[in-house]
């Protein structure tokens, strides 16, 4: 027997879940850039891991942004779950990793993965095929 929706005027909106999920997602990783920058994180990384962190920072940037305008959305959330996973990998090795960190990193990936799956949503550049 199947139970049948109490509101399936809602679903008609089901297409803002993803926009709703690329914002949130994309507000924190530029919120995320923003705190490492103005601690200086940057100046305490050794000389020769500055340029290749300076190069992570950048293709963040663009990929966050890309994600919040909805342009290549499931590239740019492939990009930001590699280098969340290198963040974790990176943050485990340091032993600077706490267990609301990793509820956070959770979230973070179970968001990214929602979003290469359903897809931008409404109001990107992204058109389903």
């Amino acid at each position: 027997m199947n139970i049948l929706n109490p509101l399936p005027d809602l679903l008609s909106f089901a297409s803002f879940a993803p926009l709703l999920l690329r914002l949130v997602i994309g507000f924190y990783f530029l919120e995320q850039f923003s705190t490492i920058i103005n601690t200086k994180y940057i100046s305490k990384v050794d000389i020769k891991i500055k340029s290749i962190f300076k190069y992570i920072i950048g293709i963040k940037t663009i990929a966050t942004i890309a994600l919040i305008i909805g342009f290549y959305t499931q590239i740019a959330v492939l990009i930001l779950i590699t280098l969340t996973i290198i963040d974790i990998i990176l943050e485990k090795k340091a032993h600077e990793i706490k267990k609301t960190k990793i509820q956070l990193y959770a979230f973070v990936l179970v968001i990214l993965l929602s979003l290469l799956f359903t897809g931008a949503g409404f109001f990107s550049i992204d058109l389903p095929l």
